[in-house]
């Protein structure tokens, strides 16, 4: 069941709103993953604030879409905890993974990838482009053909020299 959860996510694809826009990653099969997607982030908020199952899966999504719905409601503080664990999360998940599925390896990176570039667009949100530059060079890293690494990569060149706009979009 993991597996082919995780296989529909590698499928999704980030919304083309703009070239210069940054995008945040919603797993929609993940506890207010629609509700972010859509815009209704009281909704997606109210949803991820029960526990997470036992699964490491549920417990990696949930972190991250609680990232997101953090970061676009603009509670720093709060949003700042929230991706630092969707990283850690994301990072266990593939340390986690069994010999035998060592295949899953670059699938893994993916996950880390969209944590790290969530996490970006926080810091790039609460003014520390810094940090932002930071998570998208190990993004790239990890996930080079990422076309939502590249656009927030993309969005964070561009957001140095005009006001650049934000947008969550579904993995």
């Amino acid at each position: 069941v993991r597996l082919a959860a995780a296989a529909g996510l590698l499928l999704g694809s980030a919304a083309q709103a703009g070239d210069h826009n940054f995008v945040l990653t919603a797993y929609t099969n993940g506890r207010g993953g629609q509700a972010l997607v859509t815009g209704d982030y009281e909704a997606a908020g109210k949803a991820l604030s029960y526990k997470p199952t036992l699964s490491a899966f549920d417990t990696s999504t949930n972190s991250n879409n609680r990232c997101v719905s953090l970061t676009v409601t603009k509670q720093w503080d709060a949003a700042k905890v929230a991706c630092d664990k969707a990283v850690r999360d994301a990072e266990r998940e593939k340390t986690t993974l069994p010999s035998f599925e060592a295949w899953a390896q670059n699938a893994q990176d993916s996950y880390i990838a969209v944590a790290l570039s969530n996490r970006a667009v926080m810091h790039w949100m609460a003014d520390d482009s810094e940090a932002a530059a930071a998570d998208l060079k190990r993004a790239e890293q990890l996930s080079p053909k990422s076309a939502f690494v590249q656009r927030n990569k993309s969005a964070l060149e561009y957001s140095h020299r005009e006001l650049a706009r934000v947008d969550v979009a579904s993995k």
